[in-house]
């Protein structure tokens, strides 16, 4: 069994330490993750640095990352027009919405606490949302 484990080392601090193959894994996974980590990081953020050395303006991304007085108006009419939309909808058809969107539950909670299945919440769910968006495209 020793035998096996020196096959796996690492290199910490300029040296190479026999560890098992357990660690080997974990150590790799690891160390995967964080670069998989620092890739979304890298795109989705940009240091002004970064802004510099490529000549982009950093009053033009901090424009670009403000929302727009048109989007903003657009927005407000969006969600008054959701306003009236959800109040056509019954009242178990509202608190469905209610509970899966501005609650947050999952259908599985919302599938234990009311008893009912899990498939007929989605299904019901499938069938609100669809009857909303008809009822915001008029």
């Amino acid at each position: 069994m020793e035998e096996q484990e020196s096959k796996y080392t690492l290199l910490i601090n300029k040296k190479r330490v026999a560890v098992g193959r357990e660690v080997y894994k974990a150590y790799y996974r690891q160390k995967e993750r964080e670069a998989y980590l620092d890739k979304l990081a890298g795109k989705h953020n940009i240091s002004f640095e970064e802004c510099e050395e490529k000549g982009i303006q950093v009053d033009y991304l901090l424009s670009r990352a403000e929302e727009s007085i048109e989007d903003s108006v657009i927005k407000k009419e969006m969600l008054k027009k959701l306003a009236l939309c959800l109040e056509t909808l019954s009242e178990q058809e509202r608190l469905l919405i209610y509970a899966l969107f501005f609650q947050g539950k999952s259908e599985r909670q919302l599938s234990a606490e009311t008893g009912t299945p899990q498939r007929t919440i989605n299904d019901r769910k499938r069938r609100i949302l669809l009857k909303l968006k008809k009822l915001l495209e008029k």
